[in-house]
């Protein structure tokens, strides 16, 4: 058993580190800087070609990022392991899309006026950050889980509360996401492929996810919901 709980928490470090790792080389990626590959980098190959590839790796995030959130999927994995193994798969699937993304460099804008993008995309950075740490980032990533398994208790989620941004917007989180990834002052049509699929993404996600936040916390985020816009 202590060989079993031992790597528990040995995956939960991989799965977090990982996730952590993808995040920040997420943010170069989009915004071009700072990441060996980038959205726009690479050699080019005819865009028919290259929309094909993309389209199917934001299928591929679309289909494991919200697919692996559904309570039927969870079902099928420890319950301590639940939170690490998402993590874990998001980082792997951004690696692919990292590495495999074909560039469409054709402009859609372009503008030498960049400080007010780059505000905007500190911003949306900086909103997604707050509501990671209003949530508690060891809860964010699935610390409390293991732990309480590597303790022998049983998790018991807390109960459902909505403090910071989430006082005002029932997606935070899903706002700063946006925000960051439309932020360019150079937009290639690869770049608004890529936002406007996730756009469309988390209009179709967050109404999954409220579903699922309703079955687990019942009333209280009904009245939630109620007092609450889902953006803004």
């Amino acid at each position: 058993m202590i060989w079993t709980r031992a790597w528990a928490l040995a995956f939960w470090a991989f799965a977090a580190a990982s996730s952590l790792l993808a995040l920040v080389y997420l943010a170069g990626f989009v915004q071009n800087r700072y990441a060996p590959s980038t959205i726009d980098s690479g050699l080019q190959i005819p865009a028919g070609e290259a929309l094909v590839v993309n389209l199917g790796l934001l299928a591929l995030f679309g289909l494991q990022h919200s697919g692996m959130a559904r309570q039927a999927w969870k079902r099928l994995l420890p319950e301590p392991l639940e939170r690490s193994a998402y993590l874990a798969a998001t980082a792997a699937v951004l690696a692919v899309i990292f590495f495999k993304w074909e560039p469409i460099p054709d402009p859609v804008w372009f503008t030498r006026t960049r400080w007010p993008f780059q505000s905007l995309a500190l911003v949306g950075a900086a909103v997604v950050v707050w509501c990671a740490l209003s949530q508690g980032a060891l809860h964010f990533f699935g610390f409390h889980q293991v732990w309480a398994y590597v303790h022998g208790r049983g998790y018991v989620p807390s109960p459902f509360k909505a403090t910071g941004f989430y006082r005002y917007s029932r997606h935070p989180m899903m706002i700063g996401t946006l925000l960051f990834v439309w932020s360019t002052h150079d937009m290639t049509q690869g770049h608004f492929l890529f936002a406007t699929v996730i756009t469309l993404y988390v209009m179709l996600a967050v109404r999954w996810e409220e579903r699922d936040l309703e079955r687990v916390h019942g009333e209280a985020y009904r009245d939630y919901r109620a007092r609450v816009r889902r953006f803004v």
